[in-house]
């Protein structure tokens, strides 16, 4: 099966580092996403957060999926060093897509919000470095503006 180019718009969106950040979407939007990462020179990871049932289990899911090195301190601290860092994934800009989090939501809500505020934070700092750092979380999160680009 092939997969399919990404859309030219989804390579445009993704380059618009001031409007990264975290954001809600649907499935169509994240697959545009992720397929136009590369595309764009980023790296892009789907991560899912199904078994995720506290901040454990999601700082071993995330050190699996971001390749974090071996120093990696596997708590809140060490989540936002890392996100903030990112030197061993070099690349033009990131996109991160989550999916299955309303586990973790329903499951841990604290560790959901933290991660939350963490994942802002980072995006915040990489757009001040005038680097995209988008992250997706696929569903419907009411405490996360919801993705109206075109993607």
């Amino acid at each position: 099966m092939k997969t399919p180019l990404p859309r030219p718009d989804a390579i445009d969106v993704l380059r618009q580092a001031g409007a990264s950040g975290l954001y809600a979407c649907s499935e169509e939007h994240a697959r545009s996403f992720f397929q136009a990462g590369p595309a764009a020179g980023f790296n892009a990871c789907r991560i899912d957060l199904g078994l995720a049932h506290d901040a454990a289990r999601v700082h071993d899911i995330l050190s699996r999926a971001l390749h974090f090195p071996e120093w990696y301190g596997r708590n809140w601290d060490a989540l936002a060093d890392c996100l903030c860092d990112l030197s061993w994934e070099e690349a033009d800009g990131y996109v991160l897509i989550f999916q299955r989090a309303d586990s973790l939501q329903r499951s841990a809500p604290e560790a959901f919000a933290t991660l939350l505020a963490v994942l802002a934070d980072a995006a915040a700092f990489w757009r001040d470095e005038g680097v995209a750092f988008w992250v997706l979380f696929i569903g419907q999160f009411p405490q996360i503006g919801q993705l109206e680009a075109r993607a």
